[in-house]
Formats: structure tokens, sequence, C-alpha cells
């Protein structure tokens, strides 16, 4: 028996992955711009979001941490990069690297770095985060290496 996907199959992988991708993306410009639609419009009713500062779980607490985000750290810029994308039918998961430069309400500027975990699920044929997950930082950069203020 052959293991050989269907063409159709192939197509609608590369259709997922770019859906997830989308995702991941949107993510970045709803947190970075403090755009709230954006930002909300990817999540799972049930999804959970865990992060240094928190926990957010369902959509309500989802958007309390974000919001709980953006009194803390009202500049950011993130950049999601190498996403390694697993598709299981209806499931996905995904490991990412993470850049991002902040500014924190304190005034400190930072470069750091990590990576996300994420799980998702399509649901009402539409693909959401379930659950996503800030690994530890991997590096505080030199470039601003004492904290400067701004």
């Amino acid at each position: 028996m052959s293991t050989e996907r269907s063409l159709d199959d192939k197509i609608q992988w590369v259709i997922d992955i770019e859906e997830i991708k989308m995702l991941m993306s949107k993510y970045c410009h709803g947190i970075d711009k403090h755009d709230e639609e954006t930002f909300m419009s990817i999540w799972a009713d049930d999804a959970t979001y865990l992060l240094p500062r928190g926990e957010g779980t369902g959509i309500d607490g989802v958007r309390e941490l974000v919001r709980t985000v953006w009194k803390q750290v009202p500049q950011c810029h993130h950049h999601i990069t190498n996403p390694v994308i697993e598709i299981d039918g209806d499931t996905a998961t995904a490991r990412t690297d993470v850049t991002y430069y902040r500014l924190t309400s304190d005034g400190i500027h930072q470069l750091l770095s990590g990576g996300y975990v994420f799980a998702f699920a399509r649901i009402d044929g539409e693909w959401r985060i379930r659950r996503m997950e800030f690994a530890s930082f991997v590096a505080l950069s030199p470039i601003f290496k004492d904290n400067v203020r701004g």
C-alpha cells in the first residue's frame, strides 16, 4: 500500500500551512499595534495563552491578559521566525523562534528572544489558536546591555 499523498492532499497541506502562518502573523500585528479586533480574531473560544506575565484561559482570559501586556509593555515589535508546523487532520502544532523589541512602562528598552509553542484547531473550517505558550528567553541583546532608558 502506498503512503504517497494525493495532489489534493498536498494542496490542502499547503493551504493549511499558510493559514496557520497567517494566524501567527496576525498575532504579531495585533499585539504590536494594540489592534484588539485582529488579536482576538485568531483564538479559539477555549484557548489558553501562557506568558511569563500570566495565563489567560478562554476568550475573556486571553483578552484580559493581552490588555495587561499592553499596560506593562506599551510598545513592542515581534518577529516570529522558523516555524516548524505539524498538521494532523483538524489539529496542528508549531514551534517557532521569536525576537522582539519592547519598551516597558518604566522606560526600559530591550531586545529579547525565545520561542513559542502553539496548538491549533480547525473549528467550523477555520484554523484558530487553541494554545500558545512562550518558552523562556534565550537571550537579552547586548545592544541594550544596560537596558537603556528612553
